[in-house]
């Protein structure tokens, strides 16, 4: 009897098509025109196709993605023994990422597209949606949350980046590699994480907005200070190398630092922030003893998405601060957050609202 597969749809250029190229492709393929255009997928398992939007992966909402991992979950119990989700391109990095946060399910979830719409010659959609069936019919992602496969390989959500704007080998994890190929139609594991964290969420989670800034050479702070008055619940800081900012701009991060969760990432493409190596006014000594939570060697990207979810699922700052420790090196299966409703804390009206809490800054001086 064939394996069970449902196969949910988001649009993104893997379903983008045009009739004339001076015109330009438009998302406008269903999912049963996917199926279609690869035969070989009927064969390998019995697909379910369910349509959750038709749009580029930029008009995806943070609502739109926590209602999917609720349907993955459903139609797991319900009798899927894996998924299959298609989208664009351009924020798959992040949208894959909360799939791994919020889907408990261990049975695997797999999240591909395309780079090349099918208008075009050598369009690259059809062999990552059979890939991508071949993985999840394997059964070897299994307990490994949510993947990405694309162009034959298999990257870990919490790890994947977009690299390339164009090319059909966009996709990769410059931090450790794939975890896996698929070879010759066959499915190949090198490597598995050692653990995974997931966030639980309460039945009405509140609207959370996290934003990020990223320094630069010569830069004055002026973005930070305006974040201040800009009614973020969060905000993630790309800083240079190891966690590094000019010192002029310390002041600000620090008064930000009172009222809100501030993460210190890295604006690097793959490398961790440090914790104990500089100790200048604006190294990472300095800044996390100021109140900010290094995103260890989550990327600024990935540290944003962990941020919005833990503070929707109601999380304090503490907790947040072990959260970012955990999520790539917990050893087996870890869940945090609250079950019950968690009311959106008030918009930030005053850089010094409330001071970082004791605990906090113990943890981010050890």
């Amino acid at each position: 009897m064939p394996q069970k597969i449902t196969l949910f749809t988001l649009g993104g250029t893997i379903a983008s098509t045009t009739a004339d190229r001076a015109d330009g492709a438009r998302v406008s393929l269903t999912g049963d025109d996917l199926v279609r255009s690869v035969p070989e997928v009927r064969a390998l398992a019995d697909i379910e196709v369910r349509a959750v939007r038709q749009v580029p992966s930029g008009d995806l909402r943070m609502d739109n993605l926590v209602e999917l991992a609720r349907a993955i979950e459903e139609s797991l119990a319900g009798g899927s023994d894996s998924v299959v989700v298609t989208q664009g391109t351009d924020t798959l990095e992040e949208t894959s990422f909360v799939l791994d946060l919020l889907v408990k399910d261990e049975r695997p979830v797999i999240v591909t597209g395309a780079m090349r719409n099918p208008s075009l010659p050598g369009a690259d959609g059809p062999a990552n949606l059979l890939a991508s069936v071949r993985v999840a019919t394997s059964g070897l992602t299994q307990g490994m949350g949510a993947v990405v496969v694309f162009n034959d390989e298999i990257h870990a959500a919490r790890l994947v980046r977009k690299r390339h704007s164009t090319s059909t080998a966009a996709i990769g994890s410059p931090l450790s590699g794939p975890l896996g190929h698929v070879v010759e139609d066959v499915v190949r594991i090198f490597l598995k994480p050692p653990g995974r964290l997931t966030v639980r969420l309460p039945p009405t989670a509140p609207d959370i907005a996290v934003g990020m800034v990223s320094i630069g050479f010569d830069d004055d702070g002026r973005l930070i200070r305006h974040a201040a008055g800009a009614a973020y619940d969060g905000l993630v800081l790309a800083a240079f190398g190891g966690g590094h900012v000019p010192a002029s701009v310390v002041p600000a991060l620090e008064s930000l630092s009172r009222a809100i969760p501030v993460v210190l990432s890295s604006r690097a493409p793959a490398g961790p922030t440090l914790r104990r190596t500089y100790s200048y006014a604006g190294g990472e000594i300095d800044l996390i003893r100021r109140g900010l939570i290094p995103s260890g060697a989550l990327d600024a990207v990935h540290a944003r998405i962990l941020l919005q979810v833990l503070l929707m699922a109601g999380v304090e700052r503490p907790e947040i601060a072990a959260a970012f420790e955990d999520v790539l090196t917990a050893q087996g299966p870890r869940m945090i957050g609250r079950a019950e409703r968690v009311n959106r804390p008030e918009p930030l009206t005053s850089a010094a609202a409330r001071p970082p809490s004791t605990a906090h800054e113990e943890r981010g001086n050890a």
